[in-house]
């Protein structure tokens, strides 16, 4: 299984912002420099085990926020609290133009597993 740093280094990142903490910070307080945390973010550069340990104790977050998209566990309560975070601040047009779009793409995936199964 590969690990997918562009999830993990958004996550950081969403996570660093609603904290309203700065890369600077947020690396100052993990014992990392600024542009390594610019480069983990920005999936640049791999993580290691210690320096994602000193980001999650630094963010006050368990390891399974940060690497919920790429832990193969039921993490749908995680999931949930992600979709209640992105339509938290939407108006009611919003929510259902994010709807739609969501069933489309989903509509897509299926027909194309379907036609490569057939393949």
């Amino acid at each position: 299984m590969e690990l997918n740093y562009t999830l993990i280094g958004s996550r950081i990142k969403k996570i660093r912002k609603s904290q309203n903490l700065t890369q600077e910070r947020l690396s100052e307080m993990a014992g990392i420099s600024p542009q390594h945390m610019s480069q983990i973010e920005s999936a640049k550069t791999k993580l290691s085990l210690p320096t994602l340990v000193n980001i999650c104790n630094s963010l006050n977050v368990s390891a399974d926020k940060i690497l919920c998209d790429v832990l193969s566990a039921d993490n749908a309560e995680q999931i949930g609290a992600d979709i209640a975070e992105t339509f938290k601040d939407c108006t009611a047009d919003e929510v259902y133009l994010m709807l739609a779009v969501a069933d489309s793409v989903k509509r897509s995936i299926r027909t194309k597993r379907i036609k490569l199964s057939h393949d």
